[in-house]
């Protein structure tokens, strides 16, 4: 499947670098989402409890040359909860959390597929009874890798634990049974994705669970197919002839008549081809009367020198897919030379998918 490859470039609000990708890692609990649903009454976290069931996040940042994700350099890396700001950071001058946050946060590492990451445990609510504080929290890594930063962000729903509130959590894990860890390499063979269904953060049973794969511009069922991508009946495993660069697939639950949807971006290390979608913003913020632009070239990686192949290959040729980021629907009314910041706004942020075949 090497005359096709693909890689996504989202655009909306955080940084990533030239030819970084950055994503955040989680841990937690099978069965276990990263969200935080309260009693309207009393204000208590019904689901999930961090204190009961912590979650860890880490960087994944992912570099199209390299083919892998890579590590962050020690050197002023610095995590953040709900601003980013100089002054705001979570970590003091030794990499120690803070005082001030020292009931919410451990600082810690995460070893995925033979590397260590930084790491930032969340162990106590982030729901605030006393203060009435139910918004949505955000927490950020800012980090850098050969000179280059990026920034890792990582939403956490909160939400009053209403009786019809529906959430389709999809978990990852690696064949080395590490959770969070959807990145296929020698070390890793497979990925396996599970997905629940949650009504106020419990697993609703009589939900049907659907799996899809982006294809020529277009969700398409995945069928099952013994040592590539292999369907379960809440699960999806996929192994190297399924990811192309870093792809994209769906799930979609129905229950009740209604349909509910979450998407999935696994990559892998293996492909020899990488693209450089050649994007005039270097990060993912669009501004206010600007508009979004492409050049996408096709490189060859050489895994046995450090030396990077500068030429770009010839015969290749590309197409667009642009997907609106809450529920991967395909936007149809909007073609990539029209990514204005009013446009973008307009979708919610959207993720464009770039494919580059060769006859």
């Amino acid at each position: 499947m090497n005359n096709s490859i693909s890689k996504i470039k989202h655009l909306y609000a955080y940084e990533d670098g030239d030819t970084i990708t950055p994503r955040m890692g989680v841990q937690i609990e099978a069965g276990y989402a990263l969200q935080q649903f309260y009693d309207a009454n009393t204000g208590n976290v019904t689901q999930t409890n961090f204190k009961e069931h912590p979650a860890t996040l880490f960087p994944q940042a992912w570099s199209s040359k390299k083919a892998k994700t890579i590590v962050p350099s020690t050197t002023g890396q610095q995590w953040y909860y709900n601003n980013i700001s100089d002054n705001a950071g979570i970590l003091d001058a030794s990499g120690a959390v803070k005082a001030a946050y020292k009931d919410l946060f451990e600082a810690t590492t995460v070893t995925v597929n033979g590397s260590t990451f930084p790491a930032l445990k969340i162990k106590g609510n982030l729901v605030d009874a006393s203060s009435k504080d139910f918004t949505d929290k955000y927490i950020y890594y800012v980090g850098t890798s050969d000179g280059k930063q990026f920034t890792c962000q990582q939403l956490i729903p909160v939400r009053a634990a209403a009786k019809d509130a529906l959430y389709l959590l999809i978990q990852a894990k690696g064949a080395d049974g590490i959770m969070g860890d959807d990145v296929l390499s020698d070390a890793n063979d497979y990925v396996e994705y599970s997905a629940y269904l949650q009504q106020a953060g419990s697993n609703v049973t009589g939900a049907t669970f659907e799996f899809q794969h982006m294809e020529d511009g277009a969700w398409k069922t995945v069928t099952h197919n013994a040592g590539i991508c292999e369907v379960g009946t809440n699960t999806l495993k996929l192994f190297d002839a399924a990811v192309e660069g870093t792809d994209l697939y769906r799930c979609v639950a129905t229950f009740n008549g209604e349909k509910y949807y979450a998407t999935m971006e696994p990559s892998d290390e293996h492909d020899p081809y990488y693209i450089v979608d050649g994007c005039n913003i270097s990060g993912d913020t669009v501004e206010p009367g600007q508009t979004v632009t492409f050049n996408p070239k096709v490189y060859e990686r050489h895994y046995d020198t450090e030396d990077e192949d500068v030429t770009a290959k010839e015969g290749w040729t590309f197409a667009y897919t642009l997907i609106r980021r809450q529920d991967g629907t395909v936007i149809t009314d909007l073609t990539v030379t029209g990514l204005t910041y009013d446009n973008i706004s307009a979708k919610g942020g959207l993720s464009v998918r770039i494919q580059a075949s060769k006859a």
